[in-house]
């Protein structure tokens, strides 16, 4: 008997639990050709849900360019990337291209990259109505266009959680950084209104493109990448389709659960 009262078991043998552990998690075999082609599905399918959505997105983006507080939220961009005119800019996820001329309209160079051909359409028709000149990509984020490091920053808001593998795309955005660059990075809060429909993923089919990444799994994904966190903040408002947020009380509550609850939480790194 142990001085807590708890009965003295034997430690099992070292092999037992080996054995246990591959009777409970047998061997994968991994088939390089399917993991192809279900990334070839994912992308499609996010393709497709993303070109649905984009007259939506697009409108919702419109009103939020012409908001009172805009050029505080374009301050805190700018000054949290370090952007000054003529820095180059990686609008990652760039959807239908609002904050790609926000920031060309204050004298960075902007690529835009969206693998929704339908947002890039509108991108290029709203840059070309402000006469602003962007370099618009429509194309899988993981695989960018540029072979050297010549971005000084990256924009990837509410992009993660739509990629099929994060670890890959964060590598591809530190390939493609500058030394000394930073990124900007959010994904919603566990108790967003954005991942209201979570369950989903749980019935046959899933939920299409989306691998609900939370707030503090990214965070440990970014330094396991080499990345430093330099500031975090979240944001209590609206989804896309208007659904407020009914956990705002919580902005002043511990991190933890301002990342729970927030809307969005957004990552700066470098």
């Amino acid at each position: 008997m142990s001085d807590e009262g708890w009965p003295d078991f034997p430690a099992p043998a070292a092999g037992a639990i080996q054995t246990d552990r591959e009777r409970l998690n047998p061997p994968l075999e991994v088939d390089p050709q399917r993991l192809e082609t279900d990334y070839a599905r994912w992308l499609e399918r996010s393709r497709e849900a993303w070109d649905a959505r984009a007259e939506r997105w697009d409108a919702r983006a419109e009103a939020n360019a012409l908001a009172p507080d805009r050029a505080v939220e374009l301050n805190r961009i700018s000054e949290s990337l370090r952007l000054q005119p003529g820095s180059r800019v990686l609008d990652a996820g760039c959807g239908s291209g609002q904050l790609a001329i926000a920031l060309v309209e204050r004298g960075m160079t902007v690529t835009g990259v969206d693998l929704s051909p339908a947002m890039i359409r509108r991108a290029n028709a709203h840059a070309m109505e402000r006469g602003v000149l962007i370099d618009w990509h429509t194309g899988d984020i993981t695989h960018l266009a540029e072979s050297l490091p010549v971005f000084d920053a990256i924009y990837a808001r509410v992009l993660l959680q739509f990629v099929a593998d994060v670890p890959a795309t964060l590598r591809e955005f530190r390939r493609v950084l500058r030394p000394g660059g930073r990124l900007l990075a959010s994904v919603p809060g566990a108790l967003s209104p954005i991942y209201r429909a979570s369950w989903l993923r749980h019935l046959p089919g899933g939920d299409p493109g989306n691998n609900y990444l939370l707030p503090w799994e990214l965070e440990q994904l970014l330094q396991e990448g080499g990345w430093r966190l330099l500031d975090g903040w979240g944001e209590w408002g609206d989804d896309l389709y208007g659904v407020s947020n009914e956990n705002i009380s919580m902005h002043h509550a511990s991190r933890a659960l301002q990342q729970a609850s927030a809307t969005t939480w957004t990552i700066i790194a470098a």
